[in-house]
């Protein structure tokens, strides 16, 4: 019998690879003499960077980066097979399971600072040409506010007076009513997509926050 093992990975608990893993050792036992052949999948959340490497040959680099609360959080950006694509997933920055044992979800202080570091640091890996960048599984509800503070952009108040999304998340984004693009790190000869598997507004009932919010630990309020 051959069997083809193709999970994504379980939000929160296991990884593609770790899924199929266990899902492997369980067809051994229940038939011995099963060819099996594991194919894990992702959707742009935790496990796509994993995922690819296995699929590619490529190489995981290990960076520290602001995880989503503030504290520091060694994260990685994968190098796929041929060197020249690098793939930073935003879970391994900014994901559910980057918070600290038994913390609570936080989704107006939590962060995507962490994510543009990580960005940073995969961009100007050397021979990289592609940057993906992999969406999902993230704590955060700051629209990527974070990671743009990281990359160079500075947030203002009323006033004129930066605003700091680094140690502030979401809730800061109440007083944004400028911001400065002049320090905005560039990216010259390195191509950018998006990985992601839906399609949302930001807002509505069909939106990003309304939709996605609850996982993230936000309340109706």
């Amino acid at each position: 019998m051959r069997i083809v093992i193709a999970p994504d990975s379980f939000k929160g608990t296991l990884t593609a690879v770790q899924a199929s893993d266990a899902i492997a050792e369980g067809c051994c036992r229940a038939v011995p003499d099963a060819d099996l052949r594991r194919l894990p999948v992702a959707d742009g959340g935790e496990g796509t960077a994993t995922t690819l490497m296995t699929a590619t040959g490529g190489t995981s680099y290990s960076v520290s980066v602001t995880g989503p609360l503030g504290g520091p959080v060694a994260a990685s950006y994968v190098v796929l097979g041929g060197g020249c694509t690098v793939v930073v997933e935003m879970a391994e920055a900014a994901g559910l399971l980057r918070l600290p044992p038994g913390a609570p979800r936080e989704p107006l202080r939590a962060t995507t600072y962490g994510v543009g570091e990580l960005i940073r640091a995969a961009a100007t890996h050397p021979g990289v040409t592609k940057l993906v960048v992999a969406l999902g599984g993230s704590a955060t509800t700051d629209g990527g506010a974070g990671m743009l503070e990281a990359l160079g952009v500075e947030f203002r108040d009323w006033r004129g007076a930066p605003l700091h999304l680094r140690s502030e998340g979401a809730q800061a984004l109440w007083d944004v009513v400028d911001a400065d693009l002049n320090g905005v790190v560039r990216l010259p000869g390195v191509a950018v997509e998006i990985a992601c598997d839906v399609t949302n507004p930001l807002l509505g009932t069909d939106g990003a926050a309304y939709i996605f919010g609850p996982q993230k630990g936000a309340t109706w309020k």
